[in-house]
């Protein structure tokens, strides 16, 4: 691939949730103009993709039958492969989480991990028997989530397709192709943690997983909340709906819409609570019950 060229996309012209052909336009703009632009120049990178970008347009579209929205425009597959090896490097991943993993977040994502792992082990009892929980955890990152599952004596196994984040992982039992833990099936439980909004064929993808997954099986799903997103003005609002990254603007409605589609039934999450604090224990109790989340539960029906 030269060096000099201008990245190459390719247009998404159907629904990504219902496969619907009715499509219209939240906002758009181009890579090298505006907001977006001052956005991906401050942001770490390895090899910079803004020379790559010039002249290049970016739209966000929603789908008029089942609300689902996502970006038109996404890289070809060998410019995705760019972005995820040369462009989003072990140093520039780094240093973005750096700003993130401070003490407060690390200590609220343990207990995020653990309150999963309760609500898994508690919803697979009857399914597994004495067997072993086992899960498998897609877009598994470094494997902090593995790490937790691991300790709680599941037997856990996890996919990325990040060479960067596999050869810097945490825990042992990490693949780069789903084909890699096909042998291991059927799973008790599936997992991902801010993954779909990353994907350029979720429904594709969720299909090929879903067949891992035992009849009855869990799924958990998490993405950023977009309720709400209409434009990229604000550092926020590029975090939810980045072009190049956040491919995919799930809301509550959307993303139990995706899942029901796909043969999954909403469930209510286990109550779990990991903490010390009574204030916090209120917390967790009420508001699953008052306010819709991107962050649900599903059986495999």
């Amino acid at each position: 691939m030269d060096d000099a060229a201008t990245a190459v996309f390719v247009e998404r012209v159907a629904c990504i949730s219902c496969g619907g052909g009715t499509l219209q336009e939240v906002c758009a703009g181009r890579f090298d103009e505006g907001a977006v632009e001052r956005f991906i120049r401050e942001d770490p990178w390895g090899e910079h993709p803004a020379p790559f970008l010039r002249g290049q347009r970016w739209s966000y579209v929603a789908c008029q039958d089942c609300d689902m929205a996502f970006h038109r425009y996404v890289l070809a597959p060998d410019w995705s492969e760019r972005l995820f090896s040369r462009w989003m490097s072990q140093e520039a991943i780094a240093a973005f989480e750096k700003t993130l993993k401070t003490p407060p977040n690390k200590f609220r994502k343990a207990g995020e991990h653990t309150a999963h792992v309760l609500r898994i082990e508690k919803l697979t009892r009857v399914l597994r028997g004495s067997q072993p929980t086992r899960v498998l955890d897609f877009g598994c990152g470094y494997g902090e989530f593995l790490s937790m599952c691991f300790l709680y004596g599941f037997d856990a196994c996890g996919v990325d397709r990040s060479a960067a984040k596999r050869d810097n992982n945490t825990y042992s039992r990490v693949f780069a192709e789903i084909d890699d833990v096909a042998a291991m099936a059927p799973f008790h439980a599936l997992t991902l943690f801010e993954v779909l909004e990353h994907l350029v064929e979720p429904q594709a993808l969720m299909l090929r997983l879903r067949d891992l997954l035992a009849t009855g099986g869990i799924l958990v799903l998490e993405t950023p909340d977009c309720s709400g997103v209409r434009k990229i003005e604000t550092r926020e609002e590029y975090a939810r709906i980045h072009p190049l990254e956040h491919l995919n603007g799930f809301t509550p409605e959307t993303l139990k819409g995706f899942a029901e589609r796909l043969g999954f039934e909403s469930i209510t999450r286990p109550i779990a609570c990991v903490t010390s604090d009574l204030d916090r224990v209120a917390k967790s109790l009420l508001h699953p019950l008052v306010t819709p989340t991107t962050r649900q539960y599903f059986r495999k029906r």
